[in-house]
């Protein structure tokens, strides 16, 4: 009788032990999708490499791997070798979207383009706006730009550190500061970052602290400053402006010593990824910040690039980067500051990749970059021992130099065209004597170039000597013929190193045109940019010149301003163009692109500048009118906006979809065209709620029958239809759209 009980008991319990199984099997799935599709790829990782172990062949997860690889281990290749696999086979369309991405952290930017235009070739517009997918596009653009040739600095050392402590290395001669956390020096600020921020050693006569602070309108990182007041109180925090801060992160401030230069990293502006190093300068006579440079490759990489530290004078450089590293480490590099080494045109991306390790150069010789320790101070008492009554000489030799520094900087930027035509022959161009003989021109031109904007850069240094100069006797080099105009509320001058609005352009009345009848609401919500080849503009359709622009808000991006008319062959097929000339000028300024939101311009700006338009920038219309990008930011109508409405409704289904999580099964087959009078029979076959998807293939039209909760289910219909057809029909099992191994699901819905 006690065996019997204990055969009982044995099959009342095992079905719920079976059926506990089963929900936990089906839970744990669960848990690595919503992980995944909230990017908490460290803790879906487990799961999936799991699943791969007991499935090798199944590609889903081997696109899941690999998506989790590409962020969670720092070696591109294991992730691009599981993506690589996954796009061949039948795996969601992002797949290419993510591989790209693996590619260009691989420093393979021609394969990453290629590969990301796949993805825009089948993706839907909402993918490629949730996936920011022009960010990642523009940084293959700009990392194919920015290796193709190369000075190769000359490196002293690097060093590994703790992410917590790494600032602590950069020390030398005549750093009158420190690097400190940021978090340290603002001890009640409720915005935490990890940044690094320079203070000077001195903050009593109205020092200046460069620090980073989060957007409170956008939510990204932007370059602050606050200033030491005469009674030891600090400033409020000045935003730099938008053409130090983007849409995207900007940190690491430091101020060089010059008190001009600054130099900070990004991932905006055009980043070939992560954060790359740039530089700007302070324009004292115009009171504005200078369109950053890049510091280009191999001191940026596709990896985080920061804290840049050049010595007083400029001979030797501090970096922090994390690329060749493990988590929460960071290499610093030292390495010596030089543009006299020749110019270096990489063929392959394994070229790219051995500079990019940055390799300690043995032969350098460190003490030839060590500052003489007076030079700089000597500069500066030199400064203070000019007298005033010279004001009527330095006037004569500043409108000199100025105009001598414009001649030389325009015929640069001339030079540049030139390169820029003769580099996309010499990548359309095959034969090798040829690209030899091109390549030698190009090197040519750029060692011109670097002479030219030597040449202007010291009569800038002059320039602005000048003023130090007329700043320190508190007179203006124009003071009898300017009328100082008075300043915006709230604004101070450059004394107090805080960011003045630019003044607006001079042509505020110049219009642009667009026919009444392309005016309607649908038309606006179209604009944007594009690159076309070949480009829709030619003799017969050629730039708009003066059009008018509707009433309200609208972005346009400049390109450039010119003496005289330029063919459309000359803006590499970004479309659509405009043209303004003002009536009596033979200036003309080209623009890019229309947007409504400048968060859409500005997102736009690293493509345009990726074709070689480095110095392009984004200009903001009111009814045509030009007007100051901040005001036209404050004027942005919220219609424009994406309805909240929408927002919710999209957070809603992404909701449901999430709760609504299961396993489906499907039938697929297949048949000759001749048979489709079987459709109707199948049709017969099925119930209300199972739904019969027909798709041609030349011969053969494919079928697919959904869904059905069970394998049981699906089984006595695949019997009926392989009756009917004389034919196989396979079951297939889906979670989340996406299939996964038939022998799993059974497991879990058994």
């Amino acid at each position: 009788m006690g065996k019997y009980l204990t055969i009982l008991l044995f099959l009342l319990i095992t079905p719920n032990l079976l059926i506990a199984q089963d929900n936990d099997a089906l839970h744990e799935l669960k848990s690595a999708y919503l992980n995944i599709q909230n990017e908490n790829y460290q803790e879906a990782y487990p799961y999936y490499r799991k699943m791969l172990d007991q499935y090798p062949k199944e590609p889903i997860y081997h696109y899941y791997v690999g998506r989790c690889l590409l962020f969670i281990d720092k070696d591109p290749l294991k992730a691009i070798k599981y993506l690589r696999f996954a796009s061949t086979k039948d795996v969601p369309v992002d797949v290419y979207y993510y591989l790209g991405r693996a590619y260009i952290k691989n420093y393979r930017f021609q394969k990453a383009l290629e590969t990301l235009q796949i993805f825009e070739k089948n993706a839907s517009k909402k993918e490629l706006r949730n996936l920011q997918y022009e960010v990642y596009l523009s940084m293959a653009q700009n990392g194919l730009y920015l290796t193709k040739y190369i000075r190769e600095p000359l490196v002293y050392s690097k060093q590994v550190f703790d992410l917590d402590d790494f600032y602590k290395i950069y020390s030398f001669e005549d750093l009158e500061g420190s690097f400190i956390k940021q978090d340290d020096f603002f001890e009640n600020d409720s915005t935490k970052t990890n940044a690094v921020i320079f203070v000077p050693g001195s903050l009593q006569n109205q020092g200046v602290v460069y620090f980073t602070k989060r957007n409170e309108k956008r939510g990204d990182l932007d370059i602050y400053s606050i200033t030491r007041l005469s009674d030891s109180t600090w400033s409020e925090p000045e935003n730099l402006g938008e053409v130090i801060n983007t849409p995207f992160d900007e940190s690491y401030p430091f101020m060089h010593s010059d008190g001009t230069t600054l130099y900070f990293a990004s991932k905006g502006h055009y980043s070939m990824g992560g954060y790359d190093i740039y530089k700007s300068t302070w324009d004292w006579n115009t009171q504005q910040w200078s369109e950053p440079e890049n510091l280009d490759f191999p001191v940026n990489s596709p990896y985080n690039d920061f804290l840049f530290v050049p010595t007083p004078n400029k001979k030797i450089a501090f970096f922090a980067s994390d690329r060749d590293t493990d988590f929460n480490q960071i290499m610093v590099y030292k390495l010596k500051l030089t543009s006299s080494e020749p110019y270096i045109e990489l063929h392959s991306y394994q070229d790219i990749r051995k500079y990019a390790k940055l390799n300690v150069n043995s032969d350098v010789d460190e003490q030839s970059g060590k500052q003489s320790g007076n030079e700089y101070k000597s500069s500066e008492k030199n400064l203070i021992k000019i007298k005033n009554n010279t004001d009527f000489q330095y006037k004569s030799e500043y409108d000199s130099l100025l105009n001598l520094a414009i001649n030389y900087q325009l015929t640069a930027d001339s030079l540049r065209w030139i390169i820029d035509d003769k580099r996309s022959v010499f990548e359309n161009t095959s034969d090798g004597q040829e690209r030899a003989s091109l390549s030698n021109i190009i090197i040519e031109l750029e060692r011109e170039i670097y002479s030219l904007q030597k040449k202007a850069d010291n009569c800038y240094k002059r320039v602005r000597e000048i003023e130090q100069i007329n700043l320190a006797t508190e007179k203006s080099i124009y003071e009898d013929n300017k009328k100082v105009e008075p300043r915006e509320s709230g604004t101070t001058n450059r004394t107090a190193k805080i960011f003045v609005e630019p003044t607006i352009d001079s042509l505020t009345k110049s219009k642009l045109s667009i026919p009444d009848k392309e005016l309607d609401e649908e038309h606006f919500m179209e604009t944007g940019l594009e690159i076309e080849s070949p480009s829709e503009y030619t003799k017969e359709n050629p730039i708009p010149l003066n059009e008018t622009m509707p009433d309200g808000i609208m972005y346009m991006i400049q390109l450039g301003a010119f003496s005289s008319e330029k063919s459309p062959v000359v803006f590499k097929g970004l479309s659509p163009l405009s043209c303004i000339k003002k009536e009596g000028s033979s200036i003309r300024k080209y623009f890019a692109g229309k947007f409504l939101q400048l968060a859409e311009a500005e997102k736009a700006l690293p493509k345009v500048r990726s074709k070689g338009f480095k110095d392009a920038y984004i200009v903001a219309f009111n009814s045509g009118n030009i007007i100051s990008v901040k005001k036209a930011v404050s004027m942005e109508s919220k219609e424009d906006r994406i309805p909240m409405a929408t927002i919710q409704k999209e957070e809603s289904q992404k909701t449901d979809k999430q709760e609504n999580l299961s396993i489906i099964y499907v039938l697929k087959g297949q048949m000759e065209k001749n048979d489709s009078i079987h459709i109707e029979k199948i049709k017969d076959e099925l119930k209300d709620d199972e739904e019969l998807y027909l798709e041609s293939k030349e011969k053969f039209i494919s079928f697919i029958i959904k869904s059905f909760s069970s394998y049981d289910s699906a089984l006595p219909v695949k019997y009926k239809l392989e009756a009917i057809l004389q034919k196989d029909v396979e079951i297939h099992a889906y979670f989340a759209e996406n299939q996964i191994p038939l022998e799993q699901a059974r497991k879990i819905t058994k």
